[in-house]
């Protein structure tokens, strides 16, 4: 998947990635909605506390830095190859919650995450070394993308197979 070309373009972007997995939602019956019978075994809600912790991690790190300390990267107590025990932290974090108040959590995130977007400047995104939490290879444009729109769409075609499959 291409990098977005401008602020505008990854601001569009995320909101249509967004848009478009919420939208998956509006019609999964509350006696399925934590059926882990999605691709990996998982359910709509592990789906939703797995975007919303990615947003949180993500803007943690942004706001850690600007504290002047080194954000712990992914997380606290977590090292980069184990991402299946993070993604499974999430999933436990949120077991109590309904489909509809992560939802609700994942567009307070969206909506954070897209105000943080839009404070940055061209350079901010597009320049490699804008923040020493992003490293030497990728500029924040890179870190967004796969925290936001790559991680959505993947997540949509799964709740669309998994609906389909079920007739939803």
């Amino acid at each position: 998947m291409p990098l977005p070309a401008s602020k505008i373009e990854l601001l569009d972007n995320i909101r249509s990635a967004y848009e478009k997995l919420d939208h998956e939602f509006t019609d999964v019956p509350s006696n399925m909605e934590k059926n882990q019978h999605i691709s990996g075994h998982i359910s709509c809600c592990n789906i939703l506390a797995y975007q919303i912790g990615w947003a949180r991690l993500l803007l943690g790190w942004e706001a850690t830095e600007r504290k002047g300390l080194q954000p712990a990267m992914p997380a606290k107590g977590y090292k980069w190859n184990e991402l299946g025990k993070l993604a499974q932290s999430f999933y436990d974090e949120s077991s109590s919650k309904s489909l509809k108040q992560l939802r609700s959590e994942f567009h307070n995130e969206i909506n954070t995450l897209l105000q943080w977007v839009e404070s940055l400047s061209e350079e901010e995104l597009f320049v490699v070394h804008q923040r020493q939490w992003a490293g030497e290879k990728w500029p924040l444009v890179k870190w967004i993308q796969v925290n936001t729109i790559a991680p959505y769409r993947s997540a949509r075609t799964k709740v669309r197979r998994w609906k389909k499959a079920n007739q939803i």
